[in-house]
């Protein structure tokens, strides 16, 4: 009888092989990819972030433009002084002009006027031209601008000379003073966008030379203003 053979235990037995560890190539490849998108997801929130501040500006701007809605401007000729008004044969005018000129501001917000020009006009041409400084003008406040037009100048016309004798001999001239502003509003601490309001005023002057007329004096006048709308 065959005997059985009992595996010797000298031998060293180290079971089973172990296998290799996992490959990590693919993994890193996975991790890399979300580091690449970082700046794109980056570009997105600054997007997103400056989306979301323009839309809370303006919905803040409508809210103080309903709030502070602008109101045309009250503008009066006060008073105003012609010390000389002569028309040569040339049609060379000789002219001494000052005004006294009220502007109202209605509004619940304060106002910058950036531009104020005065022209001053005689049967359609301009004679006279004056740029005043800039001001600052407090809600619901007036000021008095005082436009000044003094030296000569030519008028051209074919009706010049007649509107001259036949206004000269009625005792008024006629004159229309405009001018240009360039305005804005300050809301709170956000100001406006640039309103360009123009000031149409049409006067009735004593003709200087005329005692009846000076006599009669000159008429508080009240001017057209363009809207801010």
């Amino acid at each position: 009888m065959a005997e059985n053979k009992e595996p010797s235990l000298n031998n060293s037995y180290y079971g089973p092989p172990i296998p290799p560890p996992p490959s990590h190539h693919h993994s890193a490849r996975g991790r890399a990819a979300p580091l690449g998108w970082k700046p794109y997801c980056l570009l997105c929130s600054i997007f997103k972030a400056i989306t979301l501040i323009l839309i809370v500006l303006g919905i803040i701007v409508l809210i103080l433009w309903l709030i502070f809605q602008p109101r045309d401007l009250h503008v009066y000729v006060e008073n105003a002084h012609l010390v000389r008004f002569d028309l040569a044969q040339n049609h060379s005018l000789y002219y001494d002009l000052a005004l006294d000129m009220s502007f109202r501001n209605p509004n619940k917000a304060a106002l910058y006027y950036e531009r104020v020009e005065a022209n001053a006009f005689y049967d359609g041409s301009r004679f006279g031209y004056q740029s005043l400084p800039k001001f600052h003008q407090p809600r619901k406040s007036t000021v008095v601008l005082h436009p000044s037009f003094q030296g000569q100048n030519l008028v051209l016309g074919n009706s010049v000379n007649e509107t001259f004798g036949r206004e000269k001999g009625e005792g008024f001239f006629y004159i229309s003073i405009k001018m240009y502003t360039k305005v804005r509003l300050k809301m709170v601490v956000i100001k406006s966008a640039v309103y360009v309001p123009e000031v149409d005023c049409y006067l009735r002057l004593p003709v200087p030379s005329n005692i009846t007329s000076v006599a009669a004096g000159f008429t508080r006048t009240r001017c057209s203003v363009d809207s801010f709308s």
